[in-house]
């Protein structure tokens, strides 16, 4: 999917782990949407090679959020300007060095996921997803400081649109780009999958409340939804604001 700026490609389809990848180009001008975890780094680059692209050949990378599975491959791109929200980057800093002390690392946790009680089995799969983020997570693979550009400062290149969806971590960015006919959105972990949020393996929201408001509002924008761990699909904007008629609002 495309508009008259931006051609939009997929690098790694998002799975029930792993995160979608996208391949913005526009002239000459590459961008890479959330990069992945190290052991994808082979894929992402094999992708970007099918394209007849280098990672030297991409100017600018930008993270919808900072959880462990979108970032890991930053390091790869050492030349490229990084637009991400300094928010949620300093959140999920926050977390992940709170998370790795041994000592009531649970109690901690609660301060960046206060509504894991009202989850079932949230505790486990907390305690599974520490070890998955000391597995992987390592600060010097998100790059270097002074490649980052905070976008609550400086807007994203022309034609890209950041929208604010705090739901799943408090400075998620999902991006929109526009077009004539139908807008394509990155949604990221605002929207997960199509259909299954519950069968991918993440943490919860940090609002409950909040995420599902995003969510909807990725929704009724209608287009091209790239989720952050499933398949792209079709989404009429029409049926997703017409309750009254209960149309299905995804398209084949």
């Amino acid at each position: 999917m495309s508009d008259a700026g931006w051609k939009v490609e997929v690098l790694l389809t998002g799975s029930w782990r792993g995160a979608t990848s996208v391949l913005l180009s526009n002239r000459g001008h590459h961008i890479v949407v959330d990069t992945g975890l190290p052991h994808e780094a082979h894929q992402l680059v094999g992708a970007l090679k099918q394209k007849g692209l280098d990672p030297t050949d991409i100017g600018t990378l930008i993270n919808t959020h900072f959880h462990v599975d979108h970032v890991m491959n930053n390091c790869l791109f050492p030349k490229s300007t990084i637009y991400a929200s300094q928010q949620s980057y300093d959140w999920c800093l926050s977390m992940y060095s709170d998370v790795a002390k041994d000592a009531q690392w649970e109690e901690l946790a609660l301060k960046y996921y206060p509504e894991t009680p009202h989850y079932e089995q949230a505790r486990d799969n907390m305690a599974w997803l520490r070890k998955f983020a000391l597995r992987w997570w390592d600060v010097k693979r998100l790059g270097e400081p002074s490649q980052f550009r905070w976008i609550e400062t400086p807007p994203l290149p022309d034609g890209l649109e950041g929208l604010v969806t705090s739901g799943h971590v408090p400075g998620h960015t999902s991006i929109i780009i526009h077009s004539d006919e139908t807008p394509t959105v990155i949604a990221a972990d605002t929207l997960l999958s199509r259909e299954h949020d519950e069968q991918v393996l993440t943490m919860i929201p940090y609002n409950r409340a909040q995420y599902h408001l995003d969510r909807a509002r990725l929704l009724a924008l209608g287009g091209y939804i790239l989720p952050g761990h499933d398949r792209g699909f079709l989404v009429d904007a029409h049926a997703v604001n017409d309750a009254t008629q209960g149309v299905p609002p995804f398209l084949p």
